[in-house]
């Protein structure tokens, strides 16, 4: 299911390399999804990280459910699970601003509006792939 909503969002998963890690990821990392009328519309996954800290690695809500809240459950369901366990931080890598397509102005945005801030921008995927590190406490 979670393979689904990533087919159906091209314009964040279009590199079959991405889409295989992503498919690996929902298999072995811990996860959340989110259920609407029975149906999955959206999911996370995530890895420890230093002490205290955690990683957003994949993140997807179904194309024809965005923008209703399931995102922002999402990660609010992994911020009461993470404080539970003792972590003070929660990190987010995405496509750098230095990037200008949009679909990922609209993560950056989605990742602010839900307590992250830009943290450092990264060189770890390759120049034609800018990353920056979002972060928030917990």
């Amino acid at each position: 299911m979670c393979d689904a909503i990533v087919a159906g969002l091209p314009g964040w998963f279009g590199d079959p390399q991405g889409i295989s890690d992503c498919a690996a990821a929902v298999r072995a990392h811990d996860g959340l999804v989110a259920i609407d009328d029975g149906q999955l519309v959206g999911f996370l996954t995530w890895e420890p990280r230093d002490p205290g800290a955690a990683e957003i690695t994949w993140m997807a809500v179904r194309a024809d459910t965005r923008r209703r809240g399931a995102g922002a459950l999402l990660v609010a369901a992994l911020v009461d699970r993470l404080r539970a366990r003792g972590a003070t931080r929660l990190d987010v890598k995405t496509l750098s601003s230095r990037d200008p397509y949009p679909p990922y102005a609209e993560t950056r945005a989605f990742y602010r509006a839900n307590g992250f801030v830009e943290v450092a921008e990264l060189d770890i995927w390759g120049p034609e792939n800018p990353a920056v590190l979002l972060s928030r406490p917990l």
